[in-house]
């Protein structure tokens, strides 16, 4: 008898959804991620800093709940921006 493993699968350099036009602050992952902590984002080439729950950091730049990134004010993605993200998800991946 077989044993069967579920692997956990990264998306690497998604493009996330949502209108980087200077105002949005919400951004949407093609799936979910297995955990808040395993999402890196990426606002034109440069890492932002999680939120400060996982890191400890005095300072955030975004927060993740469910499969949705929320930047904080002060961190707004700039007009024309390129969003990423980088995680794992249990999600199939097609």
């Amino acid at each position: 008898r077989a044993m069967m493993m579920k692997e956990k699968l990264g998306d690497f350099n998604e493009l996330m959804t949502g209108p980087a036009n200077g105002t949005n602050t919400k951004f949407t992952l093609s799936k979910t991620p297995t955990a808040n902590k395993n999402v890196s984002v990426f606002v034109n080439g440069q890492l932002q800093t999680p939120a400060t729950s996982i890191t400890g950091a005095p300072f955030q730049d975004y927060s993740v709940t469910g499969s949705v990134v929320f930047f904080i004010t002060a961190s707004m993605p700039p007009e024309g921006s390129i969003m990423m993200a980088n995680y794992t998800t249990n999600d199939n991946v097609t």
